[in-house]
């Protein structure tokens, strides 16, 4: 029996689970550039990876000289903290 794509992925769309690899992807990055154990940061640590995430440039979408610096919105900052909060707490829901 075949079973819907949402439904094995425990009802998660693709992009869904797309996203949210972007997003643990770049906090586990950001961990290990500044030194921050993934499994238990601090929240000074966590609230300077907010600042992070808004003051830092993204990478440029173009290769053209002088294409302007990007940066993400302080909503997408709290959606990509908001993402890493559920993926640290995902172990101590797993285990109740």
């Amino acid at each position: 029996m075949r079973v819907p794509g949402g439904a094995a992925r425990g009802g998660r769309a693709f992009n869904t689970e797309k996203t949210y690899a972007g997003r643990i992807g770049l906090y586990l990055s950001y961990c290990l550039g500044h030194g921050v154990d993934w499994s238990s940061p601090s929240l000074a640590q966590l609230m300077a990876m907010m600042r992070w995430l808004v003051d830092e440039p993204m990478p440029a979408r173009s290769r053209r000289p002088g294409a302007p610096a990007r940066y993400r919105s302080e909503g997408t900052a709290n959606a990509i903290m908001g993402t890493v909060g559920e993926f640290l707490s995902f172990p101590v829901k797993s285990a109740c």
